[in-house]
């Protein structure tokens, strides 16, 4: 390297460590106040006579919130701190004339955010080990988990400030950088809820909650920060991570390479990504309206309305962002275009060439059926069967099987749309096939219309008994101890630990089980007279309400003269 490049270079550093050294300092105080500080503050409150010792079970438990904050907020502010430069005319202009080549410069910012990253974490992980083993206590955490801590929070840092970096080349303005590259932290999980959630609108039956799936917030790296207190990152994460800030700085480089240097103070750098800025903005924000609407009102007047309302708004804020001014409902005709061509892919699903709506598979191909409410349990089988009352049921007898399959070929032709001050039910069907292919839709039903249906489907032996853990064969332990309690004052008023009697007093109860109306599990209007509670000789324990439908339990009661000490 020449002398004049060397001193170039070095002048850089010297310039940064005056304009934007206090973002290591400000980095540094904010996790010593998430860590250390904690760890004094329990040390000086600490009790030998109470032993009050903090629970820690790792560091990500001393301030989960504030840690996700600093670990999502300041990797951002050291990106568009080092990049600044490239955002001010002046700068841009000068730093650019200095006999430095660009992938140098921006290599040499890099290192030097990155530094503002690394030296205060690395500071704090040996403060907290010195108070850990410095202060006589038994603290539940040690220098094991300080490390874990250091490297998990360095990967999330290095990764966020390396999607910082790209972005702040691509644009011209430093609110514009800290803004977008916010907006691309959550865009891969935004994107999907708003693809499907409108999905769902456009194709009926369509399960939005099943793609959806629990694991997507984890594509959030502040929410997925957030849960390292339970779920450590694992060696594949952390490689992909890695991997993916390699690839974020590679590509900055590259684009830096081929950034014009007016394009300091423009919204974007690169004049060919203005167009895919304005219409990803105005197509984002039509889903935004599809999805509020769709929400709020179920009326297809008003979704359409959401869709021409919210992109129009987005359409011309991002025109005015390109364009710096708020003059800018001339260019209307783009406008125009792109919402014809969004009304047109919304026929086209809408239509739905392929079938998906009608899609009903036939009998002889069905081995078992799905009914019930919640996608969690058509995913996870093994999780059923745990509390007394199960909705979600696989059923497998043909009868069934048959009922199911005509209440979805009822729901298809009818594709009723509830009110939204309705009284509706929401309906998961799945079936899985003889060759092993599974199918799933969701469904919101009005109750009084399809009671028939739900009566056929609710009221079977299969389903009842599966719906019951106390009819279920095997379900539950020897009931040791019935206690029934009155619902206003919950002071038990009855109890039977005599083994001939509490059988008795199971077989009315189990008899009243059968006998319960589709129409008290759906709604759940009963009126209760008390609570009763089983106690199993495992220690297990569960309880249902004593209500009007328990004709036999309250005849039993009545013949042992036990009635009157509920109802007083």
């Amino acid at each position: 390297m020449s002398a004049k490049r060397l001193s170039a270079n070095r002048a850089m550093w010297t310039q940064n460590v005056r304009q934007i050294g206090w973002i290591a300092i400000i980095h540094l105080l904010l996790w010593l106040a998430a860590i250390v500080l904690p760890i004094g503050l329990s040390y000086s409150q600490y009790d030998p006579k109470v032993g009050n010792v903090p629970q820690w079970k790792n560091v990500y438990y001393i301030s989960n919130g504030f840690e996700t904050l600093i670990a999502w907020l300041v990797p951002i502010l050291a990106a568009a701190g080092v990049l600044r430069y490239m955002h001010e005319k002046r700068s841009a202009d000068f730093i650019h004339s200095l006999p430095i080549r660009r992938t140098e410069l921006l290599v040499g910012q890099v290192l030097f955010g990155w530094m503002l990253l690394i030296v205060p974490l690395a500071v704090t992980a040996l403060a907290a080990i010195g108070c850990l083993y410095g202060l006589d206590l038994p603290w539940p955490i040690g220098a094991a988990d300080v490390g874990r801590w250091f490297g998990e929070t360095l990967v999330m840092e290095t990764v966020i400030f390396a999607l910082g970096i790209v972005v702040g080349v691509l644009v011209g303005q430093s609110v514009m950088h800290v803004v977008l590259t916010n907006i691309f932290l959550v865009f891969p999980a935004g994107i999907m809820v708003l693809m499907f959630s409108n999905l769902s609108l456009l194709l009926y039956g369509f399960p939005d909650t099943y793609y959806l799936s629990s694991e997507l917030d984890q594509w959030v790296i502040p929410i997925r920060y957030a849960m390292l207190t339970n779920q450590a990152l694992s060696a594949g994460e952390i490689g992909m991570l890695l991997l993916l800030s390699l690839l974020f700085f590679g590509l900055s480089i590259w684009l830096y390479e081929r950034r014009p240097t007016e394009a300091a103070g423009q919204a974007l750098a690169f004049s060919v990504l203005r167009p895919l800025f304005v219409y990803g903005v105005a197509f984002c924000s039509w889903l935004v309206g599809g999805f509020y609407f769709g929400q709020v009102e179920r009326e297809w007047g008003w979704i359409v309305f959401g869709y021409v309302a919210f992109s129009l708004v987005g359409y011309a804020i991002a025109q005015m962002a390109i364009a710096k001014t708020w003059r800018v409902f001339h260019r209307w005709k783009g406008y125009v275009g792109f919402a014809a061509t969004m009304a047109l892919l919304c026929l086209l699903v809408r239509f739905d060439p392929t079938g998906y709506e009608q899609r009903v598979p036939a009998l002889a191909d069905i081995k078992q059926v799905y009914f019930g409410q919640s996608m969690m349990n058509w995913e996870y089988p093994d999780r059923m069967g745990s509390s007394f009352e199960e909705y979600d049921q696989f059923l497998r007898t043909k009868d069934n099987i048959k009922a199911v399959r005509a209440f979805h070929e009822q729901l298809v032709h009818d594709q009723p749309l509830p009110s939204r001050f309705g009284n509706i039910q929401p309906i998961v069907i799945g079936y899985v096939l003889k060759d092993g292919t599974r199918l799933i839709r969701r469904y919101e039903v009005p109750i009084e219309p399809y009671m028939p249906y739900f009566q056929r489907i609710m009221g079977s032996k299969e389903y009842k008994q599966q719906y019951y853990l106390l009819l279920r064969p095997g379900g539950y332990s020897p009931i040791r101890q019935v206690t029934i309690r009155n619902v206003e004052t919950g002071w038990a008023e009855v109890v039977l630990a005599e083994p001939k009697e509490i059988e008795s007093f199971v077989q009315a109860l189990k008899q009243d089980l059968w006998n319960e109306p589709v129409e008290d599990i759906i709604g759940g209007g009963r009126a209760w007279q008390g609570n009763i509670e089983l106690l199993q000789s495992d220690g297990d324990s569960f309880s249902l309400p004593l209500d009007e439908y328990n004709l036999h339990v309250r005849q039993w009661l009545e013949e042992r003269h036990m009635w009157e000490k509920i109802e007083k």
